[in-house]
């Protein structure tokens, strides 16, 4: 899904790159919604997000779709409106960002579901960031960084807690009687 939404522009570009921050930086619909303008740091040929404390430099193609995001920001009320909205999605109201709902329906049409999204996203990078980074650069709490990366690093135990958890469908299908792995 990630590829897609880095190449087709078929997608309006706001889906896109709201879709990316989820996949890619486990952002929160919450937090995705309401990023203002200044979120985003155009700099030269570099272009940085400002999640947590410290700007995240924006590989190439999520640069290039930041940059064009900035530049065809429309909202409902930003039609014939003299002055710009401070947010990179402009909501329905002057003044007012998307709301987060809003965005998780115009996601779930792309197939994009915030949850395992960002679960998936965390579990990726707790295993090649420490803590403390994943913190600074995502804006995630100490603790949750901290989780992410104990769990993420070990993926022995993480089977070994997913072989433990019951599976519903194992005993409603043809065979159930067998043990798995029999």
């Amino acid at each position: 899904m990630s590829r897609r939404l880095m190449h087709d522009d078929g997608l309006a570009i706001k889906d896109r790159f709201a879709g990316l921050l989820v996949l890619l930086y486990a952002q929160p619909l919450t937090t995705v919604s309401q990023l203002p303008v200044t979120a985003v740091i155009a700099e030269g040929s570099l272009t940085s997000l400002l999640l947590g404390d410290t700007p995240l430099v924006l590989p190439d193609s999520l640069d290039k779709l930041a940059r064009r995001l900035l530049a065809r920001r429309r909202g409902h009320t930003t039609i014939g409106m003299s002055t710009d909205s401070p947010w990179l999605f402009p909501g329905a109201f002057s003044g007012q960002p998307l709301s987060s709902h809003h965005l998780g329906t115009r996601l779930k049409r792309l197939g994009i579901y915030s949850r395992p999204g960002r679960t998936s996203a965390l579990m990726g990078l707790s295993t090649h960031l420490p803590a403390a980074v994943l913190t600074e650069l995502l804006g995630i709490s100490p603790e949750t960084a901290t989780a992410w990366t104990q769990s993420g690093g070990n993926w022995a135990r993480y089977a070994a807690e997913l072989h433990d958890r019951p599976h519903p469908r194992l005993h409603h299908t043809a065979g159930a009687s067998e043990s798995p792995g029999a």
